[in-house]
């Protein structure tokens, strides 16, 4: 078994990222990008289009006629938008066969930062083992991979416990040796420390703190729940999608 090299980055505002070119990034936005867009393809959404504003999120539908606007500024749904960024915004019945164009104050951001690389995941704690196993499998079918990076989205460019204590499970997961940066061997400590009460340690953290008092706690819960979604989603060609050629 091949170590595999496995640099974890703090936020979508790090200065300075490493080259991507033959790299697996795995993006991760536990509050709430990534859980939210595992949670729609879930549940039947054709594909998550990530933009970095609000101007050009309006400006893509009009290329992609029938399709929804999601996102939020400051946690928040953005005025004319159909979704905000809430797992429970993303029903069958809203989002079922129809694409989204997304734009979020992290994740999204985090996903066209790493846009270069030679494959771009999601990961939640939702869909967290389904990742692992396909990291796994990956790593072992091209064997020229440059290496995982675990990109955490953050909270406005700044360090996010949520997306470390994932990033340290992601990590556990994978179940064979690897060489960690700082920030990696930091997440797997974190997370081992809060193992046996993630759903309160994410709830207390400063993101989860915001949430609960914006009326968002169901999500926060939510999105502190481990596997149960067997999905990877990818971004292929400018879009977000269920990844089934694994």
């Amino acid at each position: 078994m091949n170590i595999i090299k496995v640099e974890v980055l703090p936020s979508a505002g790090s200065a300075i990222l490493p080259y991507l070119d033959d790299k697996l990034v795995v993006v991760i936005d536990v509050l709430r990008a990534t859980s939210t867009m595992v949670t729609a393809l879930a549940n039947g959404c054709q594909a998550i289009v990530p933009v970095l504003t609000a101007e050009e999120a309006v400006e893509k539908r009009w290329a992609l006629p029938g399709s929804l606007l999601g996102g939020e500024r400051r946690s928040l749904r953005m005025e004319g938008f159909d979704l905000g960024n809430s797992p429970f915004d993303y029903v069958p019945e809203k989002v079922g066969g129809k694409r989204v164009i997304m734009t979020t104050t992290n994740g999204t951001r985090a996903i066209r930062a790493a846009a270069g690389a030679k494959h771009v995941w999601m990961a939640s704690f939702l869909n967290l083992q389904s990742v692992a196993r396909a990291v796994g499998h990956k790593v072992e079918e091209e064997p020229d991979l440059g290496g995982l990076v675990i990109f955490c989205a953050g909270t406005e460019g700044r360090f996010d416990l949520p997306d470390t204590f994932c990033a340290g499970l992601l990590i556990q997961e994978l179940g064979r040796e690897a060489e960690l940066n700082d920030l990696g061997q930091a997440a797997r400590t974190l997370y081992g420390a809060a193992e046996g009460h993630l759903p309160d340690a994410i709830r207390g953290s400063e993101h989860g703190r915001r949430l609960v008092s914006l009326g968002f706690e169901q999500d926060v819960i939510y999105c502190a729940t481990c596997n149960i979604l067997p999905i990877v989603p990818a971004f292929v060609e400018g879009e977000v999608v269920w990844l089934t050629d694994l």
